[in-house]
């Protein structure tokens, strides 16, 4: 039998009535066709007001609502709501005795792994991603403000003004407040979260990110079903969020220069690898791949080890070849080279005290041959002698 208020008496279970598919296959299209490729303040906001009244209404979520959501969030400036969001979804959406979206406010600075599942969803570890990177470019904005501010001559009741100013998140406005050397442990905090999802998404979807960087095919593309960690996954979840990802200053600057540091510190290993067996022997189309192409994909593999530079490199302001990461690199390079020194030192030494061992028992083997040989002398003497005695008697 047919409810006569549907919106009121299936509120949660609406896909289970028949007669309300077409109605929420029709809304979902309004929002997918007409309101996000508006590309407008105002059709972010009705798309998102429509996705969460769809998925309050259907909470089993039978169109795949929920994926669309966070990042819509993200373009709105609704961080805090985005967190919530992800982290609802990923402990307690299939907890029926709690009501819909009833969550704490969550902290943003928790570990992702403490929610997410075995399994995770690749589009909510995006849009973690993307809210954790957003708020590293605003600590590095704060931080490049503070440095210019400091050489001129504003008054000091100005500052709080212009560095708000060159903020985005709403969540960053207590970052401002807090003390350099705070400051400076958040931000470790956050890249090493941005880390663990960024490794985290390249297992889950290894064509995640270098179509983030490359994205025009992907944006191309019509896919209408795909499976979990392929192609076309990844092309609809890199629909959903490029937009977020364009619209938020910074951030796509910032995995670039992660990828730039990657391939600085990466371009000596590239003759060593095509000249490998593996590479040359490869029937696979890769291994037809120019050293310029390695490169990219190499430095692009890297990406997420190599954050911790562009993070570092962020708020510096003078010549390129003394920047943080270039200074950091050059001691790595020479801690290396000195205990490579240092092993094939120890390795000659070793190879010489063998080599004066052996040296040693052979003239053991020597003085013991000749023991023997004198002992044999003896003993013929002996024999001799023990002749003439018998002949006498």
């Amino acid at each position: 039998m047919t409810p006569t208020n549907a919106f009121e008496t299936h509120v949660g279970s609406f896909w289970g009535l028949m007669h309300t598919r077409d109605y929420m296959r029709a809304r979902y299209a309004l929002v997918r066709e007409h309101l996000l490729p508006m590309g407008t303040l105002d059709g972010a906001t009705e798309s998102l007001e429509h996705l969460l009244d769809m998925l309050r209404l259907c909470r089993s979520d039978n169109l795949g609502l929920r994926d669309s959501a966070p990042t819509l969030m993200l373009r709105l400036d609704l961080d805090q709501e985005c967190h919530d969001f992800v982290k609802w979804w990923a402990t307690s959406y299939d907890n029926s005795d709690q009501s819909y979206l009833d969550a704490q406010t969550t902290d943003v600075f928790e570990h992702p792994n403490s929610f997410f599942s075995t399994y995770p969803d690749v589009n909510h570890l995006v849009a973690v991603l993307l809210l954790k990177l957003k708020l590293l470019v605003d600590i590095r904005n704060l931080k490049i403000t503070r440095k210019v501010l400091s050489q001129r001559k504003i008054p000091v009741e100005l500052w709080e003004g212009i560095e708000l100013a060159t903020i985005r998140s709403p969540l960053s406005v207590a970052l401002q407040q807090l003390t350099p050397n705070r400051l400076r442990e958040i931000e470790a905090t956050l890249l090493n979260h941005a880390t663990w999802l960024g490794s985290t998404i390249n297992n889950e979807n290894a064509h995640f990110i270098v179509n983030l960087l490359h994205p025009s095919n992907a944006l191309e593309s019509q896919v209408d079903s795909y499976s979990r960690r392929s192609l076309e996954e990844m092309i609809i979840a890199l629909q959903r969020c490029y937009p977020a990802f364009r619209e938020t200053a910074g951030v796509l600057d910032l995995l670039n220069a992660a990828r730039l540091c990657a391939s600085r510190d990466s371009e000596d290993e590239i003759p060593g690898i095509m000249e490998s067996d593996t590479f040359q022997k490869s029937d696979r189309p890769g291994s037809r791949r120019t050293a310029k192409e390695l490169l990219e994909d190499v430095s692009i593999n890297r990406i997420w080890g190599y954050l911790d530079f562009a993070v570092m490199d962020a708020p510096y302001l003078g010549p390129p070849a003394d920047r943080p990461s270039e200074r950091e690199m050059r001691r790595m390079r020479e801690e290396l080279a000195a205990s490579e020194a240092a092993y094939a030192k120890e390795m000659e030494e070793w190879d010489k005290s063998a080599t004066d061992d052996d040296d040693e028992e052979d003239g053991d083997d020597n003085e013991d041959e000749d023991e023997d040989e004198d002992d044999d002398e003896f003993e013929i003497e002996g024999e001799d002698e023990d002749d003439d005695i018998d002949k006498q008697w």
